[in-house]
């Protein structure tokens, strides 16, 4: 048993959002495994970093673990212990705060809750959640009476054997597997004692050791020169951290000493606002990890603590003993952006092609290829000429989208709905001068050929580098959801009418930034779980469709 289960989130709306998922499948009795769930967000709704929103966590267990005293009242400023009290706890924390702003038509529900293929016959429709956290939950205890807390990433589903991690040493033990160093340099890598390995990448299963092993140092996206020069590359592979660890009660309060937190607070005047589980935390573990690898690691991997405040964490961290246990198979999926939703889509549904019907109803023709729809009802055909997403849409009149275009649409909390159409490409993180894109062109091309001005799109921020997708006011909203074929022209907005980019310029628009917040999360995740009860097809019901 688990004795918490805690997700975290990103601020008290998306907490919100998660809490009600996670209670809804307790109520099924899909998490019987867990004593206690918790969603925890970030501290005041501002960023705190992976590393941070870990150590807060901690301090909410040691404060409500603590504080509950039988019969008598807790005194105002308890002394805790932190070791003593994890010892008695086993806790999963996963890490799914995010806006989600590679992954727009998912910001309602984050990424840790994205659907995804799965059984037809499942009492809900099937999430990122449902496949990976049940694999987080078969992992083996850590050491008898020490207690234990696993820490994971929820942007990714990992397909691995839970049961083949070992987690018996004492400290801190991540769990690895051994990849090509080109896709390491994107990635947490170890370094590790020197051995003679087979040649091969098909003797991967034969490289992985049951047992834990000593971790020498800890390199954060390093350069393949790098790999080779910390002696972090043995017979062309590199062990790979795929973002899961566990540690036990004494690392645990280690960690929270090291940053002010140990007495179950939180030090709001801490030397930066963000801590990074690997890079202000990794990077300081490790038998050879010293004080100048640590700071020239952090601080290439773009650390903005001081290098006093550097130098009393990896005196704090140092002595901690840090493991890797490495897994014989292991294999990434990630639901990260759009282009990634379609491609690990098809991958996890075994195909290389065709278009993924999720969670929708169909009662017309579909023809295309590679694409994905999902929360749509479909009666009328639809066309799709490849790389495509549509989301949340209700397709009443024949509809056909050119390549790589998406459409999604999101009801408002006041009833409106948001229509969203972009490109599978589209970074809604870079500025305008770092060449954002929308709809498949330069986002600043668009603004042009749609008739407006960079005032109309941003009129609250003037400077180049602040300009970006993700707050550009491109997307407008309707009363009615099928109001959406207004809007089509935007994927080729030179061929726009005058009277089309007239009523453009009219209407109130919102940023995906605003949208973000506004968007009815209820309403969300109620049209998927009642299109999931009231699916019916010529064959039965079917939550999942693959159209080739």
């Amino acid at each position: 048993m688990w004795d918490y289960l805690i997700v975290t989130a990103s601020n008290d709306s998306q907490a919100s959002a998660y809490q009600s998922q996670l209670q809804l499948r307790r109520e099924l009795g899909l998490l019987p495994e867990v004593r206690e769930t918790l969603v925890v967000p970030d501290l005041d709704g501002k960023r705190i970093g992976s590393g941070g929103s870990t150590l807060y966590c901690l301090t909410q267990i040691l404060t409500k673990v603590g504080l509950t005293k039988v019969g008598q009242a807790p005194p105002a400023n308890p002394p805790l212990d932190a070791a003593a009290i994890l010892r008695r706890l086993r806790i999963l924390i996963v890490h799914a705060g995010g806006d989600s702003r590679r992954l727009p038509a998912y910001g309602p529900c984050g990424k840790i809750f994205v659907p995804i293929p799965g059984p037809t016959g499942a009492a809900l429709p099937p999430a990122l959640f449902d496949r990976l956290v049940p694999s987080f939950l078969a992992l083996p205890e850590g050491r008898a009476g020490q207690g234990q807390i696993v820490v994971a990433a929820g942007d990714a589903l990992l397909l691995f054997d839970p049961t083949a991690a070992d987690f018996s040493r004492p400290g801190i033990t991540a769990l690895g597997c051994y990849a090509l160093p080109e896709e390491a340099a994107r990635h947490g890598v170890f370094c590790l004692e020197q051995r003679t390995l087979p040649h091969g990448r098909g003797s991967d299963r034969r490289r992985a050791r049951k047992q834990a092993e000593p971790c020498t140092k800890f390199l954060q996206k390093p350069s393949i020169a790098e790999q080779s020069a910390q002696g972090a590359i043995t017979n062309g592979r590199t062990a790979l951290d795929i973002g899961v660890m566990s540690m036990d009660a004494n690392a645990a309060a280690a960690l929270l000493g090291a940053f002010g937190a140990s007495d179950g607070g939180w030090q709001a005047e801490a030397p930066a606002p963000l801590i990074d589980l690997y890079r202000e935390i990794c990077c300081a573990l490790g038998s050879d990890a010293t004080l100048e690898h640590y700071i020239r690691a952090a601080q290439s991997s773009g650390s903005p603590w001081p290098l006093d405040a550097l130098a009393k964490v990896h005196s704090a961290l140092r002595d901690i003993p840090f493991h890797v246990s490495l897994l014989p198979d292991c294999r990434f999926l990630h639901f990260g952006s759009t282009r990634q939703l379609i491609e690990s889509g098809l991958a996890l549904a075994d195909r290389q092609s065709g278009i993924l019907v999720l969670n929708s109803t169909v009662k017309s023709t579909i023809a295309g290829t590679r694409s994905w729809i999902e929360a749509c009802r479909i009666a009328a055909p639809v066309h799709l000429a490849g790389s495509n997403v549509i989301a949340g849409a209700d397709i009443e009149e024949p509809l056909a989208l050119p390549p790589e275009a998406c459409l999604d649409i999101l009801c408002a909390r006041d009833g409106r709905w948001f229509i969203r159409c972009y490109g599978v490409r589209d970074g809604f993180k870079e500025s305008i001068e770092e060449g954002a894109l929308f709809c498949g062109r330069p986002l600043i091309e668009w603004i042009a050929a749609a008739g407006a001005a960079p005032e109309d799109i941003w009129p609250e921020t003037e400077n180049p580098l602040e300009r970006s997708l993700w707050n550009a006011r491109v997307f407008p909203a309707e009363r009615s959801p099928s109001g959406y074929r207004n809007w089509l022209w935007m994927y080729a907005p030179e061929a726009a009418t005058a009277a089309q980019k007239q009523a453009y310029l009219a209407a109130r628009r919102y940023s995906a930034a605003e949208i973000a917040w506004l968007a009815d999360q209820s309403a969300f995740h109620e049209r998927r779980l009642a299109i999931w009860k009231d699916r019916a097809g010529p064959s039965g019901p079917s939550g999942l469709r693959l159209l080739v």
